[in-house]
């Protein structure tokens, strides 16, 4: 099998940490279909939301436009993410693939669980995901647009608390997820520019609320690199981004994320293979 790049960056300017997601999934095929995970920050609190989301709904736009909270909408469906004081990871592979089941929800199971099992190196009680729904494992009816109020079967989560929220696109013959690990789970921030419940803001937490001491970004980037390698078996080696890569990110960052058509713009039909977690 041919080894994966591993990204880890450092904070990027929100356009930019979008737009490389999107430049490395359209690039894929350029890198012999090469495999990619990678593991980033943000360089200032933001919103992502949905690719189906609206955002007058998803977000408490008057708000956030007053403040200069930057509000981008993602590629990837799901609902909205507070960008803050959390590790971003997403990963580029192709399809088919030996390692992943060919449905959305399954391929999201088999990667949280190699996710949970990294984060139970550090003494985390983490529940691993179920590799297929039970009898209680029944998505909730809450109609929020928050990412982390509703934990569905397939997530991870900590004494119930949704920890890690995830969303896919799939194309014919590549998919992209991209996922919030947060670290730190502030329900008043989120309240702020969210139009989000009291119980919905409960039913989220950081891995710093089971931690006696924090744990530093880029540690935990590299100790869930090294888990998911252990995990699928795969040979992951430290890249950077080609200049043709780089060049669509730049281009991307500027004229789709960086603009307020796209995040602006109603998207009321799904892809076949593109749907929202």
């Amino acid at each position: 099998m041919m080894p994966w790049r591993l990204l880890i960056h450092d904070p990027l300017p929100p356009p930019l940490a979008l737009a490389v997601d999107e430049a490395i999934a359209l690039r894929c095929a350029d890198q012999g279909n090469r495999s990619t995970l990678r593991f980033y920050q943000w360089d200032r609190p933001a919103i992502s939301i949905g690719r189906f989301q609206s955002i007058d709904r998803a977000v408490r736009a008057e708000a956030c436009r007053d403040a200069a909270i930057p509000v981008l909408r993602r590629i990837t469906g799901g609902r909205a993410v507070w960008h803050d004081c959390e590790v971003t990871y997403s990963l580029v592979t192709p399809l088919p693939s030996s390692l992943f089941p060919p449905s959305l929800s399954h391929t999201v199971t088999a990667i949280g669980r190699a996710l949970a099992v990294g984060l139970q190196q550090f003494g985390l009680p983490v529940q691993i995901p179920s590799t297929s729904p039970g009898p209680f494992h029944r998505r909730a009816a809450s109609q929020s647009s928050f990412c982390f109020a509703e934990p569905a079967w397939y997530e991870v989560r900590i004494r119930g608390k949704k920890i890690i929220g995830s969303a896919q696109r799939r194309w014919r013959d590549r998919f992209l997820q991209q996922g919030s690990i947060l670290l730190r789970h502030d329900p008043q921030a989120v309240a702020r520019w969210l139009p989000v419940d009291s119980d919905d803001l409960q039913a989220a937490a950081g891995l710093e609320d089971f931690l006696t001491t924090p744990v530093a970004a880029d540690r935990l980037a590299r100790l869930l690199a090294r888990s998911l390698a252990s995990t699928w078996n795969i040979e992951l080696e430290p890249g950077s981004l080609t200049a043709e890569e780089t060049a669509l990110a730049e281009s991307l960052a500027r004229d789709k994320y960086g603009d307020d058509a796209w995040t602006m713009k109603e998207v009321t039909s799904r892809p076949a293979r593109s749907r929202p977690q």
